[in-house]
């Protein structure tokens, strides 16, 4: 009877420590996006309280994309830190104090008048999020065995897509952009709460049935060295970028450029190719944009990512290597979809919502699917240096620089595009095309990234097989 009240406990605490993690992780993306929804308004009003002659200036496209950038240098100075700290003390504690330090930067956020100001405030609370980011898939790496890993995953990851539409729904609700920042910050204290009360946090390599005292810790460039010699992590590493990087710059921009589009064909711009002016009447305002692309976002990722999970779940005991298999073709079928949803923006808004959907189904199956692999390729006691150097390249790299990147491309690409496009000069018009012609960049290293993945498939199961038996021979 003790057996079985024992087992029931143990039962308890690792799903509700599942439940604990996955509210963070909605929350994580949540507050993460409620700056796309709200970019045009701050784009207008940042820039605007630097001036000191009372010119009105909008902030330019790289300035906007700036914003999400600056997470690389606090993200870069967060993860390695926390990743070592991760593999040797308290995670519960790390975390808790990471997650409270990323929640007041993100609501002092708000207040911020000035662009610079407001700039390196929202990019500080990357040094938080990262204690999170970084130790979070190595507690449950730790909770749960390779059987249930996969599924475990999925349901992490599926708070990604629909924390990033909350995040979309969140920040364009109130009228107010600023409002719009101060919602989720309180939803993150509260889960800082429950990390601290309600998280189990388990001893290292327990789900291999490993004594934390029995495993061998080395030093971290001991760690650093062995982590870079595993081909198919550096594969996949390098190919999740790829991801993160289109991930990030359709996340950001994606409302910004539908509403361009939009309003491209409005009476603000004239447009001498469709005749479209006053008598224009869009068949979605743009308003609704935000909660349209985060209802998109959130049901297709959700979908992405349990679609993946499953084939992993189903094809690995016949398929070992099928993992980066999935990931690999799964981004180049996303392709196409993408380019024809970015070209139908403008003429046909709502088959380019649609195909989008798809698009964005597919550029989803990769998330848990390649997170699993980071864990069982890697030995139990350098997992979280593992994963902070996974998570520096694919959200520093990749998500975060894309917005900047793109931002300088949309810049440079104005003045072509006012000279090549004759139905009108209005900024609409000239943003829709420059956004159209940039988004490419992210789309060929989405090829990229596919291509990486399904190279790794030559040796994810010999790096596998090598951490098996590693630790059964301890």
């Amino acid at each position: 009877m003790e057996k079985v009240k024992s087992m029931a406990a143990w039962f308890d605490r690792k799903w509700i420590s599942l439940a604990v993690l996955v509210f963070v992780n909605l929350i994580n993306y949540a507050d993460r996006y409620t700056i796309s929804a709200v970019l045009d308004g701050a784009m207008n009003e940042l820039c605007d309280s630097d001036l000191e002659d009372g010119v009105e200036e909008r902030c330019t496209e790289s300035q906007g994309g700036l914003i999400p950038s600056m997470f690389i240098v606090f993200y870069f100075a967060g993860a390695p830190i926390f990743g070592y700290l991760g593999d040797r003390y308290s995670r519960k504690i790390i975390m808790t104090v990471g997650i409270v330090v990323w929640g007041g930067f993100s609501l002092a956020t708000s207040f911020m008048p000035h662009y610079w100001g407001f700039l390196i405030v929202r990019a500080m609370y990357a040094f938080g999020e990262s204690a999170f980011t970084t130790i979070a898939p190595v507690v449950l790496g730790d909770l749960f065995t390779d059987d249930t890993r996969s599924l475990v995953y999925g349901i992490f990851y599926m708070a990604i897509p629909l924390g990033s539409g909350l995040g979309f729904v969140l920040g364009g609700a109130p009228a107010d952009w600023r409002m719009g920042l101060r919602i989720t910050p309180g939803l993150t204290f509260f889960a800082a709460f429950l990390v601290f009360a309600l998280l189990y946090d388990p001893p290292r390599g327990e789900s291999e049935g490993k004594e934390e005292s029995a495993l061998e810790h080395t030093s971290y460039w001991e760690d650093v060295k062995y982590i870079l010699t595993i081909k198919s992590f550096m594969l996949n590493a390098v190919g999740f970028t790829c991801v993160t990087f289109t991930t990030g710059a359709l996340a950001f921009y994606a409302p910004l450029y539908f509403v361009n589009a939009i309003d491209s064909m409005g009476p603000n711009c004239t447009n001498v190719t469709t005749g479209a002016g006053a008598e224009y009447e869009p068949v979605i305002s743009t308003d609704a944009v935000s909660f349209v692309i985060g209802a998109i976002t959130a049901t297709a990722g959700l979908g992405g990512v349990v679609a993946g999970m499953l084939l992993s779940r189903n094809l690995r005991g016949r398929f070992e290597w099928i993992d980066p298999f999935i990931c690999g073709t799964s981004l180049i079928v996303s392709i196409p979809l993408l380019i024809v949803a970015i070209q139908l923006a403008k003429s046909n808004t709502i088959s380019a919502f649609i195909i989008m959907f798809f698009g964005m189904f597919f550029l989803n199956f990769n998330w848990s699917v390649a997170v699993d692999m980071t864990i069982y390729v890697i030995t139990p006691t350098r997992r979280a240096s593992a994963e902070a150097i996974h998570l520096m390249l694919t959200h520093a790299l990749g998500e975060a620089g894309a917005p900047y990147m793109v931002g300088l491309l949309v810049d440079g690409l104005k003045e072509g595009v006012k000279e090549q496009h004759a139905e009108g000069t209005c900024r609409q018009v000239i943003d829709y095309y420059s956004f159209q012609y940039a988004m490419y960049l992210p789309i060929a290293l989405l090829f990229l990234g596919g291509l990486l993945f399904l190279l790794a498939c030559r040796w994810v199961v010999r790096d596998k097989q090598a951490v098996e038996k590693e630790t059964r021979d301890l």
